[in-house]
């Protein structure tokens, strides 16, 4: 995996999440960030399964970046989390959030990232979809709330964060960490050597 220096075209991160620029700085990369507005994004979940939902999503922040930079290779990502195939995205204020976290307190869910990597110059478009499963403890109301008044749920699947005060309500979990966080490191470094070795 190359570490871009000036005579490269840098990469481009199609996310606002200060959890995925994070993971892409400390895997030594450089990178510029371009967000994508695809407007509302329940219509990607319209008559289709979830998998699949989530990696069209991922396909069209990346595809909307890449009709301004062809000659870029342009990474989104995508994280939904799950639950008795209910799709929780971030809430939409604290009640929501509150709604979310309760459902969840005490059971599993699952957790799907879907990262896409393109570069039209090169003709290259690869996917990679990862899947968590995490387990709540039974969360009490007074911490709930305290947490809901102190963490920034807002931007956030399910309404929390692992990687913040929500890891408190983690028991345990079967897959990547970095999948719940947001963007799995390993898949990301598989699809970035896989272009690498396209050069």
């Amino acid at each position: 995996m190359k570490n871009n220096n000036k005579n490269d075209v840098p990469l481009i991160l199609a996310s606002k999440s200060p959890r995925r620029k994070e993971i892409l700085a400390d895997l030594g990369l450089e990178f510029i960030v371009e967000t994508a507005d695809i407007g509302d994004e329940s219509r990607f979940f319209e008559n289709c399964d979830i998998e699949n939902a989530i990696i069209r999503l991922a396909r069209a922040k990346s595809e909307r970046i890449c009709e301004k930079y062809p000659q870029n290779p342009v990474l989104s990502a995508d994280t939904v989390v799950v639950f008795n195939g209910k799709i929780f995205g971030k809430p939409v204020d604290r009640k929501d959030a509150q709604r979310m976290l309760k459902t969840l307190s005490g059971k599993s869910h699952f957790v799907y990232t879907a990262i896409n990597l393109v570069c039209k110059e090169k003709n290259f478009d690869e996917v990679i979809l990862d899947k968590t499963q995490v387990w709540f403890r039974e969360i009490d109301e007074n911490e709930l709330q305290n947490y809901l008044d102190k963490a920034n749920y807002a931007d956030k699947a399910g309404g929390y964060g692992i990687q913040d005060e929500g890891k408190y309500f983690v028991e345990k979990i079967n897959g990547d960490y970095w999948t719940v966080v947001g963007l799995g490191i390993v898949s990301a470094i598989r699809l970035l050597k896989k272009l690498d070795a396209q050069n």
